[in-house]
């Protein structure tokens, strides 16, 4: 008797399952019909509560617990008993009802595209000097979207993109992944850093239209070089600019964060890259030179990245027009 009870039980949250999951619309018709019967404990008032004729809710209870293969209700004298296979299910048809509710509150927010969850990720380095006064803007505009940051580098935001636990990371982009679609925010080039009192700063060269001269990566050939690790975006870049002057660093410091590396690098340690608005992320003591270098200008791109195939909603666009206006 007791396996049979458990068998019954479980048919019974297995129709509950397949009757809130299955199907495209959401109908928990049954739920609210066994739930106002539970309530009223009585056949012609609960039909009249539900719009519906007595003997229609009766053969409809009588076909569900046909279909369960268990009595839901018991008769005592006039009134309609829950047996206990029946509060068990009304307790769970009770949830999901309230489940339904919050559900269609929140719906038309999310419909019309004024409340939701935006999952987005933002460089490391960058982030402390961008996202405050991206989201401060963005909640302003749209405060009933939350957000759920994510910090660090490219490869590390990429990955949590490709496994769906991001909807959108921003950083620059030492590669493309067929998988991700692109949106260019920004284009920037590439500076060397280097000590003021280096003795070749005389070497370098004016270009014209950059307030950035130009000067030869030769010269510091035997120079100390502070890099990032491998895998670092900036690194990526920098790798090309070496190999594409055919300097092989024989001396390096490899550093995670690029403010250590412009630290050490005015300190007199060494010569190091950044971005040209890394630039403007610091208040130095001591300030390094910088510098255009290689056979032509290398430049980086600040993208926003999603995946492939997905639609962002007008609130993600909105927080890229709000980043594209800051840098």
């Amino acid at each position: 008797m007791i396996i049979l009870i458990l068998i019954n039980v479980s048919n019974v949250f297995s129709s509950l399952g397949n009757n809130f999951f299955g199907g495209a619309a959401v109908n928990l018709k049954e739920q609210q019909y066994i739930c106002t019967l539970a309530d009223t404990g009585n056949m012609t008032e609960a039909a009249k509560k539900l719009g519906i004729s007595q003997p229609a809710l009766s053969l409809f209870v009588s076909n569900l617990e046909n279909s369960l293969g268990v009595k839901l209700f018991e008769r005592v004298g006039k009134r309609l008993i829950l047996t206990y296979v029946g509060e068990l299910y009304t307790q769970k048809a009770r949830q999901m009802l309230n489940l339904k509710d919050l559900f269609d509150a929140e719906l038309p927010g999310i419909i019309k595209g004024y409340k939701g969850r935006l999952r987005i990720g933002m460089q490391s380095f960058r982030s402390p000097h961008i996202t405050p006064a991206l989201l401060k803007r963005f909640q302003n505009d749209y405060p009933n979207v939350e957000i759920v940051l994510h910090e660090g580098n490219y490869r590390f935001l990429e990955g949590l993109l490709l496994d769906n636990q991001l909807d959108l990371f921003f950083c620059n982009c030492p590669h493309r992944n067929q998988k991700i679609q692109y949106i260019s925010l920004r284009r920037e080039p590439i500076l060397l850093a280097a000590p003021t009192n280096h003795p070749k700063l005389s070497q370098a060269q004016r270009v014209t239209g950059s307030k950035y001269p130009w000067i030869d990566l030769a010269h510091f050939r035997n120079e100390r070089f502070i890099l990032q690790y491998e895998g670092q975006s900036l690194r990526a870049s920098v790798d090309e600019i070496l190999e594409d002057t055919g300097i092989k660093p024989g001396k390096l410091f490899c550093v995670r964060s690029i403010g250590t590396s412009l630290r050490m690098t005015a300190e007199g340690m060494g010569v190091s890259f950044c971005n040209e608005s890394y630039t403007s992320y610091f208040d130095f003591n001591k300030k390094p030179a910088f510098f255009l270098v290689g056979n032509h200008i290398h430049t980086t791109e600040f993208v926003a990245a999603y995946a492939k195939g997905r639609t962002l909603p007008g609130y993600a666009n909105h927080l890229i027009n709000i980043l594209r206006d800051l840098l």
